[in-house]
């Protein structure tokens, strides 16, 4: 299952713009191959281990979602066609969440265990330096703006880095 989450993973990151018709084809029909073997796979572990066993693990919970979602989307597909509109756009941007099984690897990988442990026990000290340093962004915004907004007109016009507005000056000093 492993190398199948993999494969998904790297038909799902083929897609890009403006592709051509027999590749969207492709990358589709290979979608729904892996939706059906996920599908088996949900089923078949829920048979062998039972329902109340397998609703104990938080990681089957995220594999059952993303297969769930991508059933009904499978059935969306099915109703409506493949050009349903703007609702059923919205609704295929959840094929996006399929990326989310390659969380599944990180179980079997005892020291991205160790790192991910080490990360979420600090995790409060990196809460605190990330609202230092945007005190920090805040206040260097603010002296920004101070000293450089509205001297920065040039013969060519405003730089889009400039310091005339808050939000601008922001991203600026960022």
């Amino acid at each position: 299952m492993t190398f199948f989450v993999l494969l998904n993973t790297v038909g799902m990151s083929m897609q890009k713009y403006n592709m051509d018709l027999m590749t969207v084809y492709i990358i589709e029909f290979a979608g729904e191959i892996f939706t059906w073997i996920f599908i088996c796979e949900m089923v078949s572990r829920i048979i062998a281990i039972g329902p109340v066993k397998y609703l104990r693990d938080k990681m089957n919970w995220l594999d059952g979602g993303i297969v769930s979602l991508s059933i009904f989307e499978m059935l969306l597909t099915a109703v409506i066609g493949s050009g349903g509109g703007s609702a059923f756009k919205a609704i295929r941007v959840l094929r996006t969440l399929r990326v989310l099984r390659v969380a599944r690897l990180l179980r079997q990988l005892k020291s991205m265990q160790v790192i991910i442990k080490v990360i979420s026990v600090s995790f409060m000290d990196f809460v605190y330096i990330t609202l230092l340093v945007f005190v920090f962004i805040f206040i260097y915004t603010l002296l920004g703006m101070r000293l450089f907004g509205g001297h920065l007109n040039f013969p060519e016009g405003l730089p889009r880095q400039n310091f005339d507005t808050f939000i601008v000056a922001f991203f600026t000093s960022f």
